[in-house]
């Protein structure tokens, strides 16, 4: 099954905060259908015109943007300001520019972490919310990407790969792990980035592309996102996407989960309440080794009025298996919103 026909923006723009960012952001769909935003995973990934696709042009109004630092939003790199609150701000703002009252928000992995903060501070703004590959932004979810048991254990090659002689991290010290990451690409940006920038090089070999600490979290976190990636194939689906892609995901990851993602502890489920009136859609895939399955559990019991669709064969990444359910659940948060 495959998603809408691709489209045009038939509106583009950049916001300007308070604060120095410019946020690129457009609009697709039908011009005054039913109001809807969606924000990315990362963070840091930015918007690409796949996620156009999800939504019925024939139905949505759909506003898409690239967060802070990444993506065609400027300054690129920054972590001036880029806080999950900051952040939520950004997108009241966006839905008062475009004179929404309510809009249905739409986010996955690090996207859901940010639309239940943003449902949660806002929630009179949320016709409908739909969630996907769900992130708590909790410390046990944070030690699961880079400590044993947790991926490493699945992945210890792909986990090799990316230490790159690197010492690990542990359950108490993971933060403190992130921290000294992020400062290291800082170096390697400051540096401009010398073999980032050879990416798309077919000579470079994987091992000189390795010594980009960019490269590898960006890497570590494709690979183990699909049931089938190979280091080739992350490495040609990088390409694609160039260095600067890949340079601000990495940075402003590792600068949010050093932050703990500016959250606290358990905040997403002890303010779960705050929902109890939004239409709600859960979608999570059982093989999500970035986002494991827990999460969404945990979510859906605090959200008991939420559906919960569960993909019985996929891993993190958005592929056909995950298509009918998101598209569905769109159907449903529309037909309840009209």
């Amino acid at each position: 099954m495959t998603l809408f026909p691709e489209t045009s923006p038939f509106e583009t723009g950049f916001h300007s905060t308070d604060d120095g960012h410019s946020l690129y952001w457009e609009r697709c769909g039908k011009k005054g259908g039913l109001p809807a935003v969606f924000l990315h995973g990362g963070p840091g990934s930015g918007c690409t015109s796949t996620h156009r696709r999800y939504f019925d042009p024939d139905v949505f109004d759909v506003v898409l943007f690239d967060q802070r630092g990444c993506g065609r939003s400027k300054p690129l790199f920054s972590l001036d300001g880029n806080t999950t609150q900051n952040q939520i701000a950004d997108i009241e703002t966006l839905r008062s520019h475009f004179g929404f009252e309510r809009w249905i928000v739409a986010g996955p992995s690090w996207g859901s972490t940010l639309a239940l903060a943003y449902a949660e501070t806002c929630p009179d703004a949320i016709g409908g919310l739909l969630v996907e590959g769900i992130f708590l932004a909790s410390d046990k979810e944070l030690a699961w990407w880079h400590c044993t048991p947790g991926a490493p254990g699945l992945f210890p090659d792909a986990f090799e790969d990316f230490l790159g002689g690197m010492a690990g991290p542990d359950h108490m010290n993971v933060r403190a792990f992130f921290a000294s990451v992020r400062d290291a690409m800082h170096e390697e940006i400051d540096s401009r980035m010398p073999d980032l920038k050879r990416l798309a090089d077919p000579s470079v070999s994987l091992t000189e592309l390795r010594r980009s600490l960019l490269y590898r979290w960006t890497e570590y976190e494709d690979r183990i996102s699909r049931l089938d990636a190979s280091p080739e194939h992350v490495r040609q689906s990088l390409a694609g996407r160039g260095p600067e892609f890949v340079a601000a995901h990495s940075l402003i990851e590792a600068q949010y989960f050093a932050n703990g993602c500016f959250l606290q502890p358990d905040e997403l489920i002890r303010n779960a309440g705050r929902l109890a009136s939004i239409p709600m859609e859960i979608i999570q895939s059982r093989y999500d080794m970035v986002c494991p399955a827990d999460a969404a559990f945990r979510l859906k019991n605090a959200c008991p009025h939420a559906r919960l669709t569960l993909i019985q064969q996929n891993g993190h990444a958005m592929t056909e298996a995950v298509y009918p359910a998101l598209k569905a659940s769109l159907a449903r948060l529309a037909k309840i919103a009209a």
